[in-house]
Order: structure tokens, then C-alpha cells, then sequence
């Protein structure tokens, strides 16, 4: 019999490289057109789908509003985290939050020696089912908690909540109820110290050369960049929600930054009204510059088509006074993901101020 593939995102790629490696025949379903010969777009029936051995779910699919009458109710399929619970021998510790997810897999990942860092930070985990790896170290969304069967986490962190992602989950209790599925593993804790984390996990004090100004933080992450001509730009293209915009504002000092950039969808949160205090300039941009200027309140808020088009306008304004790009949404049709959105800021702000 054939399995079914259900998305074919990153996580659905990687569900075709195990079932080739596996030598197992599938088929894919995704909304978009996939130049696969088993590939199609028309969205399956339960009959459908019970007539394949297996599927492998996708986490980003959202089931609710594909199935609105709720037709795959006790449906069992696999999502690549199940798979990874059956097949990996690793040590396995999830982390998941409203932020911070990836900045504490990193951190941890340089405190845990033979470890790797998986799921939604990057590296999908049916890549390195047991690929000699003493600990993996898991990034979880709440679209892969709400998914996933059975929590076989050896150790789960839960860092934070807030509200995000509300127009995959409906409600803010069903985003905490998936997030809390954490707190299901072997061992649990929703403290965010990275060697705190570490003792309960090793049983013992860290006793590496390591200290916390020692750990290295994210790209995209509040990053700091100096230009030829004086202008400091500060990179904080990794702010995807209310919540990290407000961290940015909060914890960096004024002095640090004149002028705001914000873009994005701000379909996930669903909110109607954002206030801004601290920087002289809030500057709008991209594609959903006119929805979100509607949403945001700041006595000196500008508009603009592009993010080129902003920089062009701090650029005439003739003063070297720094410039925070801090979203505050997800990419959406702006740019493919926020690491590219970042990378493009940079170099455009590199080409604006030092060209």
C-alpha cells in the first residue's frame, strides 16, 4: 500500500526523503501545484485518505479550516515528530514558547556537548534520525505539539505565553492548551536559564569555560550593525510578534535608535489597536502597509510602499541617528522568511548609507 505525504512545506520534503529512503511508495497532496508524478491539489476525503497505509502530516496544515465540519475526527496520522519518537535514540529535549524558542536551542546547543538542534529551528528532524548525536535538541511550535500523538520528550521547556498565531488556532486557549502539551515529557521546566536547563538535564553544574555574555545569540536577533558612515542600524528581523517588538523596545535604551521600522502580516494576532512609545519615527512599509497603518498608533507614523523607500527617507533626513527594524510580524508576501527579510535590510541599509 501507498502512504500519503499532506503538505509538501519543508517538514512534507523531508517526510519524502525518509519514505524514499525507506523504500516506501507515497503520494502528495498539497494546495499549491508540485511537479511530483504523485502529486495532486484536490483536497482528500477521510474515505481517501483511510485508503492509504499511512499519513504523514505536515505541521503548518491547518486542519480546521480544511475540514471545517471536523470530518478527520480520531483520524490517526504521523506527523515527523512521531517518527522521529519511534526511530531516534537520542536524548531528546523540547523547547517551545511565544519567544525565545530559538535563542535557548542555540544556547543550549553550545552548553551540550554532542548535541544537535532540530525541528522548527532549521533542520527538519527526519534529516538525522539517529545520526550519532548523544542529545537532540528540539524547537517546537505549537503547530507540531498540537499534532503530535504522543509526548516522548525525555525533557520539555515551556519559556513563555503569549498570544500568536490565532488565525491557525482559533482561540488563545487552544494556542496555550497546544503549547502546554509540553509539559507532558518525562521532565519539565518552564525556566529559561539555559544553565539551569542544563543542570536538570545533566544532573550536574556546568563546568565548561562558558558564561552567559560567552553565549552567542542569534543573527537576526537584535543585531547591531555599524555602518561606514556612522549610522548604527540594529537587526531585529526575527521579531515576528507583538510580544518581541515590545521586548525590543523595552529593553533597548533610547539612545540606541531614532527611528522604527515595522512590516508584515498581522493576520496571526488578530489585534486592532498598537501603541508606540519611545522611538521620534515610526515608519510603515510593504505590502500591508495600509492595513497596518490603520492598526498602529504613534504621533509621528509614516507610510511607505517598500523598505527601500524608508531608508531613502531617513537617508534625506541628514542624521546619523540609528534605525531599529523590529517587524513585529511574520514575512507574509513581503519576503520568503525573516531571515531573508533580515538579510535584505541589511544589505540595503549597507548600500543606502555607505554607497
Amino acid at each position: 500500500m501507498r502512504s500519503l505525504i499532506f503538505g509538501y512545506g519543508i517538514t512534507g520534503q523531508s517526510f519524502a526523503r525518509y519514505l524514499l529512503k525507506s523504500s516506501i511508495d507515497f503520494d502528495i497532496y498539497d494546495q499549491s501545484s508540485v511537479d511530483h508524478p504523485n502529486a495532486f491539489t484536490a483536497l482528500p476525503d477521510r474515505k481517501k485518505l483511510e485508503s492509504y497505509q499511512a499519513v504523514y502530516m505536515s505541521p503548518g496544515v491547518n486542519l480546521r479550516k480544511l475540514y471545517p465540519n471536523n470530518e478527520l475526527k480520531n483520524f490517526l496520522y504521523l506527523t515527523d515528530l512521531d517518527v522521529f519518537f519511534q526511530e531516534d535514540h537520542s536524548y531528546k529535549i523540547g523547547v517551545t514558547g511565544t519567544n525565545g524558542k530559538s535563542t535557548c536551542c542555540m544556547h543550549l546547543g553550545q552548553l551540550i556537548e554532542n548535541s544537535q538542534i532540530l525541528g522548527n529551528f532549521g533542520i527538519p528532524l527526519l534529516d538525522k534520525i539517529n545520526s550519532g548525536k548523544q542529545y537532540s535538541i528540539i524547537e517546537l511550535s505549537s503547530f507540531q505539539l498540537e499534532k503530535m500523538q504522543q509526548n516522548f520528550l525525555d525533557y520539555g521547556v515551556l519559556l513563555n505565553l503569549r498570544s500568536d498565531h490565532l488565525d491557525h488556532h482559533g482561540t488563545l486557549q487552544n494556542y496555550h492548551n497546544a503549547k502546554k502539551r509540553i509539559l507532558q515529557s518525562k521532565k519539565s521546566s518552564t525556566n529559561n536559564d539555559p544553565f539551569f536547563i542544563y543542570h536538570e538535564i545533566m544532573g550536574k553544574r556546568y563546568q565548561g569555560a562558558l558564561s552567559y555574555e560567552h553565549l552567542v545569540n542569534l543573527p537576526h536577533r537584535l543585531e547591531v550593525c555599524q555602518l561606514g558612515n556612522g549610522m548604527k542600524i540594529i537587526n531585529d528581523s526575527k521579531s515576528t510578534n507583538l510580544d518581541s517588538l515590545q521586548y525590543a523596545l523595552t529593553n533597548l535604551p533610547k539612545s540606541a535608535y531614532h527611528h522604527l521600522i515595522i512590516m508584515g502580516d498581522p493576520a496571526k494576532e488578530q489585534y486592532t489597536n498598537l501603541k508606540i512609545a519611545g522611538p521620534s519615527n515610526v515608519f510603515i512599509c510593504g505590502k500591508y502597509s495600509d492595513l497596518l497603518a490603520k492598526k498602529v498608533s504613534h504621533p509621528n507614523k509614516l507610510i511607505f510602499c517598500s523598505l527601500g523607500d524608508v531608508l531613502q527617507h531617513i537617508k534625506s533626513l541628514n542624521h546619523k541617528s540609528g534605525i531599529l527594524f523590529s517587524p513585529g510580524h511574520p514575512s507574509g508576501k513581503d519576503f520568503k522568511n525573516f531571515e531573508v527579510r533580515g538579510d535584505y535590510f541589511k544589505s540595503l541599509a549597507k548600500d543606502t548609507f555607505d554607497g
